[in-house]
């Protein structure tokens, strides 16, 4: 793979983590909402939403270019993503089980490995769950299970925010004061600022816009949805590695030149 086609898959997802919670003594805060309602609210969508099948614009970089995706997703932890070009497939790339795959046409070789945050951290450039992904391309907060009570407050622009301690980090969810809906994800490990998401353009309780920013491998991307297909029955083989004369281990497809 190049070293462009492997720049456009670290930008397309990049390395994040994820929100589930306890269960404190609802406290609410200013306008009557309560950190318990925002994380039941969040675990009934996650519920609702098993499988997405999309259309999509990725922007990513400093040079701004747009590129078309098509995006399968499947709950528990199957991703496909296609990058096309004006020719066809440019890259494929997905996850299915415990298999995190890449697959170029045009050299006609795969990459493969264990579906793992170390696997993922070395193709993607920063430390990720596939299971989180998920989350995340369906449009939610990824799960984290609280070990302490949430809190509430409220930002300089009146947003909701909501911070969530778990084993080993940190994650804050800022909420539209209106709508209730998720608008920003921050997450931390220690002092280290892991990744960044926001959600925008909202349509029947959708986000059709997603930013991610990950500052330790220096990556930032724009995914914007053009069409998007709710709970569709999505065949197990979608996210089957495709066969090719070559497979070689994903190390091999993030040190080549």
């Amino acid at each position: 793979m190049t070293r462009g086609c492997s720049r456009v898959w670290v930008l397309v997802v990049l390395a994040l983590a994820g929100c589930s919670a306890l269960r404190p003594p609802a406290r609410p805060i200013a306008g009557g909402v309560s950190a318990e309602q925002l994380l039941d609210a969040l675990a009934a969508r996650r519920a609702a939403l098993t499988s997405l099948r999309a259309r999509a614009r990725l922007k990513a970089g400093l040079a701004g270019m747009w590129a078309r995706q098509a995006v399968l997703v499947q709950r528990p932890s199957e991703v496909r993503m296609d990058v096309l070009s004006p020719f066809g497939l440019a890259l494929a790339v997905g996850a299915q089980r415990d298999l995190l795959w890449a697959y170029s046409p045009s050299q006609q070789v795969r990459y493969e490995g264990d579906a793992n945050p170390q696997n993922v951290a070395r193709f993607l450039g920063a430390p990720v769950s596939m299971s989180d992904l998920v989350d995340i391309l369906m449009g939610l907060p990824p799960a984290r299970t609280a070990t302490a009570t949430p809190t509430l407050e409220r930002d300089a622009e009146q947003r909701i925010v909501l911070t969530i301690a778990f084993d080993g980090g940190t994650q804050r969810l800022w909420f539209d004061p209106l709508t209730l809906e998720p608008a920003r994800v921050e997450e931390r490990r220690g002092d280290t600022l892991n990744f960044t998401l926001a959600f925008d353009d909202y349509r029947e309780g959708f986000p059709y816009a997603l930013d991610v920013a990950s500052p330790l491998g220096g990556s930032s991307a724009r995914l914007a949805y053009d069409e998007v297909e709710r709970n569709p029955s999505l065949d197990p083989s979608l996210f089957a590695p495709p066969s090719t004369p070559r497979v070689l281990p994903l190390e091999a497809a993030t040190t080549s030149g």
